[in-house]
């Protein structure tokens, strides 16, 4: 089963800022393969038993109650925060991309 993966405005923002960094160091096409590495990632999120990968995230606190997730890719170097929809089903329907950061950049 595929669960649909959405982003958010602010992870399509983020995206946006990668991409930016990286042309400060590399050429346009660089960028575009991050960018693209990273939304691979996040539609990877969806596919049977990848939908819960990751450290839970206590700091998305409700009411009501909400299942946020942290994964680290593409060797440590960016993490997405996503969010399981419902929270805690069994069998989720939406996977909503939250955040999307450089681990090397300050937040």
């Amino acid at each position: 089963m595929s669960i649909k993966v959405v982003s958010t405005s602010k992870a399509i923002s983020d995206l946006g800022v990668i991409a930016d960094h990286v042309r400060k160091f590399n050429d346009a096409t660089t960028a575009r393969k991050v960018v693209s590495a990273l939304l691979d990632e996040a539609e990877r999120l969806g596919q049977d038993h990848f939908h819960r990968l990751g450290e839970e995230l206590d700091g998305y606190d409700g009411p009501p109650a909400r299942e946020v997730h942290r994964w680290v890719c593409l060797a440590g170097r960016y993490e997405l925060h996503y969010e399981v929809l419902p929270p805690y089903a069994e069998e989720p329907t939406t996977i909503a991309v939250l955040r999307v950061w450089d681990t090397r950049q300050d937040r």
